[in-house]
């Protein structure tokens, strides 16, 4: 077991003292990565979202300003993750904000939802990449884009890390577009930051005439 382990239990979940200081380390950390993958996202200022994996809540607040007429729902596996990002948007919470715990595997959102999925720094943890993606399909309306990042397998501090984290598990990106294809997705776009992460998007396709 990964020393880092200490911070998830082994459903890859925060937890404890140390699970609430990972996720505002997270909050702090992961900054940089979260504006350079929004940049690649023309929001409009009415649309539905839902981030998966919300961990500590920040990009639902970076989501929710760039969205001002919209809604933007979150869901992490983790208690300690949904209370700390409803903390951290408490003062939209129940208006144009809403966090809940649940699993990526079952979403609990009616089909054709939402206009854009994001999942950052998350798809690591999602134990079964068909179902999970099937989902991200599901509830995204006709058009809809999924976008997410993703640690490249190439680079040594992923591998790292992926040592550490007994549920973290990273494919190589081909495996996981070939994945995504089979799902349905189409209109695939990636762009790389160095070595070391990978934005993708990807959209449900439009319903025909």
């Amino acid at each position: 077991m990964g020393m880092f382990s200490k911070f998830w239990n082994t459903n890859a979940r925060p937890e404890g003292w140390l699970g609430r200081f990972a996720l505002r380390m997270m909050n702090l950390t992961h900054t940089p990565m979260a504006q350079w993958n929004l940049s690649f996202i023309d929001f409009q200022p009415d649309w539905t979202i839902l981030d998966v994996g919300c961990g500590g809540g920040k990009n639902i607040a970076r989501m929710l300003k760039r969205c001002p007429q919209g809604q933007v729902y979150g869901i992490d596996y983790s208690e300690e993750s949904v209370a700390m990002s409803r903390k951290k948007n408490k003062s939209l919470l129940g208006s144009r904000c809403f966090i809940e715990q649940g699993n990526v595997m079952e979403l609990p959102y009616e089909t054709g939802k939402y206009d854009l999925v994001t999942a950052f720094e998350t798809v690591y943890f999602w134990p079964d990449l068909k179902q999970s993606f099937s989902e991200v399909y599901r509830v995204l309306k006709p058009g809809g884009m999924f976008m997410f990042s993703y640690g490249l397998e190439s680079n040594a501090t992923m591998r790292y890390w992926a040592n550490q984290i007994d549920a973290m598990n990273i494919l190589p990106i081909d495996e996981i577009c070939k994945i995504l294809a089979n799902t349905g997705f189409v209109n695939l776009q990636t762009a790389t930051k160095g070595d070391y992460t990978i934005n993708i998007r990807i959209r449900k396709p439009e319903m025909s005439n």
